[in-house]
Order: structure tokens, then C-alpha cells, then sequence
């Protein structure tokens, strides 16, 4: 089979990029031929990380032109492409533009929405400045401007849900959310497949019993989405009665130096501050115990994963449908209700501080729960509606 990926950015460091290299290298390690096109591609290093098989082209702005339609119909027609999966599912352009140019073609289109199916950082952000408005008639001006852009972004989903062979989403949860949202009539394309754990999980010398006392957060460092601000005013509520823990936040953002100031300026004590970390975090998560992540946003949350197949045990904020997939609450993890609240995090995080047992059981349940999205468990997935698109 071939295989064509169409994304923003690609090579780059982020989820879906990350997500993009671990399927096209399944794809490609099971006999088939992938190419990846995208509009942006900041960092050429990380195309080392592909299977040397792997093809990298590219496309330019604007979305929807002459040029890009006729280049991608020709690479569709030259490498024989059965099957694009765009990943940049959520603008209706990039749905069009692949229409156009498969157009003539036995090749089919499936569309990713790697995102949370009710909201995005847009809507989240336009919300913001309605709440910070200063008077009734900037409130009213950023109320329509919030409107209109929801408006625009549910048009977008219905086109693609009906442009598509199969509109994929995240979580099975997130299916109703979008159907009611978007106000979709024809649901029967819509289906859920979650991302695979995108790093090696090697537990060769790991032992629970091991772990050290600490909380974790990996992640971007920002107070829009993130939220990652919480994560420490709850540390702030509990360090001193926990001397022997501390808090590790590994990452890099707009508000790093900021958090930075505020645990400087509150004398908030045994806070780390990590950084980017090139690699994959893997030595973190083998020593946390705790993994704490507070967004008001996620699409579907990898990171979680990640950590809970090295038994480090999750708190995290209920604020998106997928979390119920990844966590059984009370069992592998903790999930905190919506809207967000800083008691019942904190509730959590000293109940698992001051039960060494029962944290330890429920590290070895997350070990079996993240193995519900090893590589091997969502290609066959992937697989499945390959089959079914292609028959």
C-alpha cells in the first residue's frame, strides 16, 4: 500500500509530528511505501528520525492554489498513492485541496482531527478576552468575534465530515461532543482511533519500589492551554507538610520565566525546573511517582500515557472527553472534575503522598492501562479502516 501523510509543519517538534514519525515507520517497517507532505519544515535534523524509505515533500502557502494542487496530484499519480491521511484535519482547506487533487484518482482521503472536538486554543483565547473585557461594549464586540469564529470552525467540520472517507478522531468520547457541536446530520464516517505511546518503553532494571518522591509535569509551560500555573499554586498548598518530595517540571514555554518568578517571589521550596528536553523524558518518568497535568485544553494527552507505562501514577484534570479512555479513575489514576478544583486536586495528590501501598498497586495498574495504546495495538486500528476504505 502507499501512503501519503499531509501536515502543517513537519519535520518539528510537537504531538502530532511526533505521532506522524511513529505510524509512518510502523507503515513503512510492515512493507508499505509512505511520503509525507507538509507546508513547513523548520527542523530538516528530526527527518533523521524517519525510516530512510520515508519521502519528504513539500507544499507551500496558500493552502488551496494551483501550484499545490497540481503538485499533489502528481505525487499521488507518480507513487501510486492509495491513501492520504491528512492530519491537519480541522480547516476545511486542507480537505479540499487533497479532494482536488486525489480527483480522478483511486485514491481515498481520511481526515484526523487531533484536537478536543468542542473547543480550541482559538476559542479559548477569544473567551479570554471576553472574560477581560473592561466595559459592556468590548465584552459585546469580543462576544461576536468569540461567535463568528466558532461559527467558521463548525462549518469546517461538517465540510469534512462530509469530504472524507472516514473523519478520525481521538477518543470515542469525543463523537457525540463533535456531533452536537457542529450540528452533524450523517455520523457514520466519524470513528476513534487514540494516538500509540510515541516512545520506547524499555523496563529493563525499572522497578517500582524504586521510585523516588516526586511529582511530575512534562509539557509546554504556558497559563493558556496548559494551565501549568496550577500545578504549582497546588504544590504551593502542600510542600511544606511533604518535605521529602518535590515538585519536577520538565518543558519550555511563553510563561517559563514567569512560573520561575512566582516560585522565586513566594519562596515556593524544592521546585525543578528542567527544560526542553531533546530526548524523550523516559528518566523522569522512571523516577516520578505522580504525574500531574491541569489543561484546559488537550487533544489527547500522550504524555499521560507515557508516564503511566513507567507506573508513575496520574492526576489530571477531567477538562477533555479522551482522559476517560487513558484513566480508570480511582483505579490507574486520578481524574479531577470539571470545572476545574484546586481542592479536590490537592485532595488527590496527599492521598497518594501518604499511601505508599495503594500508590504502588495503582502504578502497576497504569502500566497495564497504557498498554492499551502500544504501536502494535493502534496500527491495527489503522489497519482495520484501511481495509474498510479500500474494499
Amino acid at each position: 500500500m502507499n501512503i501519503l501523510f499531509l501536515y502543517r509543519v513537519y519535520p518539528n517538534y510537537g504531538g502530532v509530528e511526533v505521532v506522524t514519525t511513529v505510524l509512518a515507520n510502523r507503515f513503512t517497517k510492515d512493507g508499505h511505501h509512505v511520503t509525507i507532505v507538509s507546508f513547513e519544515q523548520p527542523h530538516m535534523e528530526l527527518a533523521g528520525q524517519l525510516d530512510e524509505s520515508v519521502k519528504i515533500e513539500k507544499l507551500d502557502y496558500p493552502v488551496i492554489s494551483k501550484k499545490n494542487i497540481e503538485r499533489l496530484h502528481l505525487l499521488v499519480e507518480k507513487d501510486n498513492v492509495d491513501l492520504i491521511i491528512n492530519q491537519w484535519g480541522l480547516p476545511f482547506n486542507t480537505t479540499m485541496l487533497c479532494n482536488k487533487a486525489i480527483k480522478g484518482t483511486k485514491c481515498k482521503l481520511i481526515s484526523v482531527l487531533h484536537g478536543s472536538p468542542n473547543t480550541s486554543k482559538v476559542i479559548i483565547m477569544a473567551q479570554d478576552k471576553v472574560k477581560n473585557a473592561v466595559n459592556p461594549i468590548s465584552r459585546l464586540f469580543y462576544k461576536a468575534v468569540q461567535y463568528a469564529k466558532e461559527e467558521v470552525i463548525k462549518a469546517s467540520i461538517r465540510y469534512n465530515c462530509g469530504h472524507n472517507e472516514r473523519y478520525i478522531l481521538l477518543s470515542n468520547g469525543f463523537i457525540r461532543p463533535l456531533v452536537d457541536y457542529a450540528r452533524i446530520k450523517k455520523t457514520g464516517n466519524i470513528i476513534a482511533i487514540g494516538n500509540p505511546v510515541t516512545i520506547p518503553v524499555d523496563l529493563t532494571g525499572f522497578n517500582i519500589e524504586q521510585k523516588k518522591k516526586q511529582l511530575l509535569y512534562v509539557g509546554r509551560m504556558d497559563y493558556e492551554n496548559k494551565r501549568v500555573n496550577r500545578i504549582v499554586e497546588a504544590w504551593q498548598d502542600v510542600y511544606e507538610d511533604y518535605p521529602d518530595w518535590e515538585l519536577v517540571l520538565v518543558g519550555d514555554g511563553p510563561h517559563k520565566s514567569k512560573l520561575m518568578g512566582y516560585v522565586s517571589d513566594n519562596k515556593i521550596e524544592r521546585v525543578r525546573f528542567e527544560g526542553f528536553q531533546v530526548e524523550p523524558p523516559i528518566k523522569y518518568y522512571k523516577d516520578a511517582s505522580i504525574f500531574m497535568l491541569t489543561s484546559d485544553l488537550e487533544g489527547f494527552g500522550l504524555v499521560i500515557i507515557e508516564s503511566m507505562s513507567y507506573g508513575v501514577v496520574p492526576v489530571v484534570y477531567g477538562s477533555y472527553e479522551a482522559v476517560y479512555d487513558i484513566i480508570r479513575d480511582g483505579y490507574s489514576g486520578f481524574i479531577t472534575p470539571f470545572p476545574y478544583d484546586k481542592e479536590y486536586t490537592i485532595n488527590k495528590i496527599k492521598f497518594l503522598m501518604d499511601n505508599d501501598g495503594r500508590r504502588k498497586e495503582m502504578a502497576g495498574e497504569a502500566m497495564l492501562d497504557a498498554g492499551k495504546f502500544t504501536i502494535d495495538a493502534i496500527s491495527q486500528q489503522w489497519y482495520d479502516v484501511f481495509k474498510e476504505v479500500l474494499k
